[in-house]
């Protein structure tokens, strides 16, 4: 059974997600005459084209694209192609280096990896970036961005570099603390970008979380319901901050990886939890939200600097889409998104998702009401 500290982990991290009920309808107009349900809210989608190169795909027209909702073609209320190349203030990149999850020899690895990033090429950057750092004492994030490589390295040097403590506690109760903490300060992140505008790339250097699924099937009713309640949360978060998360993992190969320490396991929990009672912890990890987002996990052995390069070249020319927002279908129920392209060889990339009319379950729903 899990412990009390997550449980009471996830009431906090419920509190700072504010999308738990951002698909909601807004509250009625007097002067309108139209109800405002939420038929009236539009889905944007920010959908990135590649060819069979993986590299981005400019000049297509509207019609070379069409959107399904939970398999149903929508009618497209706005297309607009973004050409960062013209424009780099329309994407801005963050990078995370995760200071809590991996052990001190990756940590090391990555911020060398890193620093070598920086200054590449006199520390010019195509993108305004920006970095943070995940710490035992909290996020650490600087407060601006820029294209100066050389600066932001500077600042990186300012950040806490303790690295997680020997203290900290083992076993189950150890990979709690650490899920408490990544959660929390990756829900920081998200509310953080989500009072930025444009699309935002969020690279985390790091393995990842503990997904604890060994210890999946051993949550009871409640437990589960609250990961459900994040899971909504962070889905529909991701989403309105028009955020994609990339998973840069500083794996060795050749290293002893199996169950949970697999850097490919994410790829057992990619289904949408439709179902409260499903929503166990690997669900949670780091590398299923990158996939649904948008993003990617990247795991080439030991070559953070090449990961980046990889993951940067989604952030040049783009499609933002609108469409009305279908009926919700009851709460909470997941509404798959499909984008296809009539281009061949190419591919769509963009959010796999959203939860529509969300609403809190288990004893939290009950708590709020009182």
């Amino acid at each position: 059974m899990r412990s009390a500290i997550l449980a009471a982990a996830s009431c906090c991290l419920i509190a700072w997600c504010p999308s738990l009920n951002a698909q909601q309808a807004p509250a009625p107009n007097a002067a309108s005459t139209q109800p405002q349900t939420s038929q009236a809210r539009t889905i944007h989608l920010d959908v990135l084209v590649k060819d069979k190169a993986g590299m981005p795909v400019s000049g297509l027209s509207q019609q070379a694209f069409t959107v399904l909702d939970n398999g149903q073609p929508q009618s497209l209320v706005s297309f607009t192609p973004v050409a960062t190349r013209n424009d780099p203030s329309a994407v801005s990149v963050l990078i995370v280096m995760d200071m809590i999850n991996p052990g001190y020899d990756s940590v090391t690895w990555g911020r060398e990896q890193l620093d070598e990033y920086l200054a590449q090429e006199n520390g010019a950057l195509r993108h305004r970036t920006s970095i943070a750092a995940m710490t035992q004492d909290g996020l650490e994030m600087m407060s601006g961005s820029t294209t100066d490589g050389k600066q932001l390295l500077a600042e990186f040097q300012k950040f806490a570099t303790d690295l997680r403590p020997v203290t900290q506690r083992a076993g189950w109760e150890g990979l709690e603390q650490l899920l408490q903490q990544s959660l929390q300060q990756f829900t920081q992140i998200l509310a953080i970008e989500q009072s930025r505008p444009g699309r935002k790339l969020v690279m985390f250097i790091t393995p990842g979380w503990p997904m604890l699924g060994l210890w999946g099937s051993e949550q009871d009713l409640h437990s589960v319901q609250q990961d459900f309640n994040i899971l909504v949360a962070m889905t529909n978060a991701i989403h309105d901050a028009r955020t994609v998360i990339y998973r840069l993992d500083p794996y060795e190969i050749g290293g002893v990886h199996a169950g949970p320490n697999d850097p490919f396991y994410y790829e057992e929990f990619l289904k949408p939890v439709t179902d409260p009672k499903k929503a166990t912890f690997p669900y949670l990890g780091l590398g299923v939200f990158a996939v649904h987002s948008g993003g990617r996990v990247l795991v080439t052995g030991h070559d953070i600097t090449g990961e980046l390069h990889n993951a940067l070249q989604d952030a040049g020319h783009y499609y933002e889409i609108t469409y009305p927002a279908p009926p919700a279908g009851g709460p909470n129920q997941y509404h798959a998104i499909e984008v296809r392209v009539n281009q061949p060889g190419a591919t769509a990339q963009t959010i796999s998702g959203y939860y529509a009319d969300p609403q809190l379950v288990g004893p939290q729903a009950v708590a709020k009401k009182h």
